[in-house]
């Protein structure tokens, strides 16, 4: 997961890439830490005067990362309850259902279309995306949390439409 650190800003990486990167490499390769990383990178990004002074303790400065930057694969949760995780999956369903009939629609209105038929995927990833606002992404700024859900749904949509492209030259 080292490979994420290249999102984050130069001077942040100067600063706590070698910490971070003491503390992830311990870690195995999840998805909710791969999300914690890229939201931790468009903060840095968006809020970059919350790069410290450099100190000698590199205990303080990889909590200020766990801390500052919310990675809760470093140790650091936001505080999701129940109500939160039951809002999450409320989104993941109904944005799902929302889709599926979209999706069932432009089926019926473009039968065949290899474009169409290529964005079935998108019926649950962008709501598990949009879900993630209310546990993974919780106590993320409004701003991270947009550019990541609409960043991640852009680009998915982009690979999907690609395959479906190649499906159509082979």
């Amino acid at each position: 997961m080292t490979w994420l650190l290249w999102f984050y800003p130069p001077r942040w990486r100067r600063r706590y890439g070698a910490e971070l990167t003491e503390l992830i490499t311990a870690q195995s390769f999840t998805i909710g830490a791969a999300v914690d990383l890229m939201a931790g990178a468009i903060d840095a990004w968006l809020h970059p005067e919350l790069i410290a002074r450099t100190t000698s303790d590199s205990k303080a400065g990889a909590a200020m990362i766990a801390n500052v930057l919310k990675l809760e694969c470093m140790g650091r949760r936001a505080d999701i309850t129940s109500r939160d995780r039951s809002k999450g999956a409320a989104m993941t369903i109904g944005a799902s259902l929302v889709l599926a009939l979209l999706w069932l629609w432009a089926v019926g209105q473009y039968r065949g279309n290899v474009y169409v038929m290529a964005l079935v995927p998108m019926i649950y990833t962008v709501p598990y995306l949009l879900g993630l606002r209310y546990t993974s992404l919780k106590g993320r700024s409004v701003r991270a949390q947009t550019i990541l859900i609409l960043g991640l749904s852009v680009a998915m949509v982009g690979f999907f439409l690609i395959v479906g492209w190649v499906g159509t030259k082979i």
